[in-house]
């Protein structure tokens, strides 16, 4: 098979990356004879996914100094007099001064391993102490950082479901608490009586407190393969540039996508849901009459704005988080949209630009769900191994 490889190639093209993986692509697609390599033993260079037990040999080897170029004169000699040979590095520069810190319970066991995996791998399985697992590997730092965990996981099993029953059915005990009955003879515990007893937690009360399921590291290394871990963690708007390309260039039959279901706000020691669509902000319960309507009339107007210059033209040179001071919003839908519509910076972002992403994200709505954004199934690293085959 060796024999029936070209020699000669058009372009070269070194990483897996997303980048590299478009241009080789779409070189191959307009007829260039393309040599695509790759030091790494997988796709996608820093746009990888990875399993835990993936995770942790990618962290060793970026904490061994392993980046050592051999100096063989096999290839020298084959380069020619006009030619430079340049040494390439097997490891990003860009990431570096990275340190690991374990969360869960460290109760580990030697014999742990991944459910579904073929067989143990000492080098991706840690099976020691896992304080040691955690100083011998290393995390990637600012823009590189370990952001998104997509978890797949069955609906009866998810824990903040399991929390909201509990929560359900402990609200309902403590509204009966005050009222106990004895022998069919009702007794109602006086002011004083309650003062003195509400601070001592009865039996009753204790078993219906919501358990808080701790996780261990065993058990993170063997449901290792139920989640992967985006070195770039992003979402795809379901109108942008990305997902036209992938439709146009049919390289999005290799993947598998999933709408995000809804959007969270974390506000005042508080998770809320982001009404998004017209659906949501009338069958919203946290909003108010007079909230829908000031923010459906905004809404409406973000979408044709340009038509409506009078309305932000004295406002183009202040921040976007003051513009929405002045259109008489209350401060939980300046947040609502400030930060999980529009999704810019408080201080770094003016008015035009928080309108234009208002609108992008109103634009994307109801192509593919409820919400703008998109996901690949197994992670953004699909996407350079799509764009590779």
């Amino acid at each position: 098979m060796a024999d029936n490889l070209p020699s000669e190639f058009d372009v070269v093209v070194i990483g897996t990356g997303l980048p590299e993986s478009i241009i080789a692509a779409a070189c191959s697609r307009s007829g260039q004879r393309v040599l695509h390599v790759d030091s790494r033993s997988y796709y996608g260079g820093n746009w990888a996914s990875f399993s835990f037990s993936g995770i942790l040999s990618w962290l060793k080897e970026y904490q061994e100094n392993s980046d050592i170029v051999n100096e063989s004169s096999a290839w020298q000699e084959q380069i020619l007099e006009n030619e430079e040979a340049i040494a390439l590095s097997r490891k990003d520069k860009t990431i570096q001064h990275v340190e690991v810190f374990c969360y869960a319970s460290q109760n580990l066991h030697e014999d742990v391993e991944e459910a579904g995996a073929l067989q143990k791998n000492r080098a991706s399985v840690i099976s020691g102490n896992p304080t040691e697992a955690a100083h011998s590997a290393c995390l990637p730092s600012g823009d590189e950082s370990l952001c998104s965990v997509i978890c797949e996981a069955p609906k009866e099993q998810t824990p903040s479901s399991d929390l909201e029953t509990a929560l359900e059915i402990h609200d309902v005990e403590v509204t009966g608490e005050k009222e106990k009955h004895y022998d069919n003879k009702t007794c109602v515990k006086s002011a004083s009586e309650e003062e003195t007893s509400e601070n001592v937690p009865t039996a009753e009360d204790t078993a219906l407190q919501p358990k808080k399921n701790r996780i261990t590291y065993s058990q993170i290394i063997k449901e290792g393969r139920r989640f992967n871990i985006d070195l770039v963690s992003k979402l795809l708007y379901s109108r942008g540039l990305l997902i036209d390309l992938l439709i146009k260039s049919n390289v999005s039959r290799y993947a598998e996508f999933k709408n995000i279901t809804r959007i969270l706000a974390f506000r005042e020691g508080r998770v809320e849901q982001v009404p998004c669509s017209r659906a949501d902000v009338f069958n919203s319960k946290q909003l108010t009459m007079v909230e829908k309507r000031m923010l459906m009339k905004f809404l409406t107007f973000c979408m044709e704005y340009e038509k409506h210059p009078d309305q932000y033209k004295a406002y183009e040179e202040i921040t976007f988080s003051e513009y929405l001071k002045t259109q008489k919003l209350t401060p939980s839908l300046q947040y609502f949209v400030l930060h999980s519509i529009a999704m810019t910076s408080e201080k770094a972002s003016n008015t035009i630009d928080g309108l234009k992403a208002t609108k992008n994200f109103l634009h994307c709505l109801g192509r593919y769900g409820n919400t703008p954004f998109l996901f690949p199934l197994y992670g953004q690293g699909e996407l350079p191994q799509c764009f590779c085959r």
